[in-house]
């Protein structure tokens, strides 16, 4: 019993693990972004039809900064997902949904999912790879009013 209750923690920090990645990107929080990486090995690799390798804990949260920096507006959305805890490494997969505008004139819909593999240290989990695999992706201009995300006034400690 008490490895399954383990088993479900580690499971629901994960889970807030990756629901965190998505809001420091959403709210373009670098310094948050940025401790959610592993000291040793971090390792953020976006795929086709970006192709993006970054890695280093020390600038994932500049990297991140900067690959949104081209846009006007960005949203990701972190969904349904399937986790495989061992011990005090995990491997997962979160289903993403994204939408933005780019400052160059060009849109951006896609549905994406993120593979991970995750160490856990002093009883917290990191990412130390997260791969990046777009399912489907239209560049279309999102057409509405852009209005921007507002600083949250009750910031979220890692």
């Amino acid at each position: 019993m008490k490895d399954a209750i383990q088993n479900m923690l580690d499971k629901f920090q994960i889970i807030e693990l990756a629901h965190k990645f998505s809001d420091t990107a959403n709210q373009k929080d670098g310094e948050g972004f940025k401790n959610l990486w592993a000291d040793e090995g971090a390792m953020w690799i976006i795929g086709p039809p970006v192709n993006f390798k970054f890695e280093g804990k020390a600038t994932m949260g500049a990297n991140m900064i900067a690959a949104l920096d081209q846009w006007e507006f960005f949203v990701q959305l972190t969904t349904c997902n399937v986790i495989d805890v061992n011990g005090n490494t995990a491997t997962a997969r979160f289903y993403v949904h994204e939408t933005a505008n780019a400052k160059s004139g060009s849109g951006n819909n896609n549905l994406s999912f993120y593979e991970d593999e995750l160490v856990k240290n002093d009883g917290q989990w990191y990412f130390k790879t997260r791969t990046y695999h777009t399912i489907f992706q239209s560049v279309e201009r999102q057409v509405g009013d852009i209005i921007e995300i507002p600083k949250t006034t009750h910031p979220i400690s890692s």
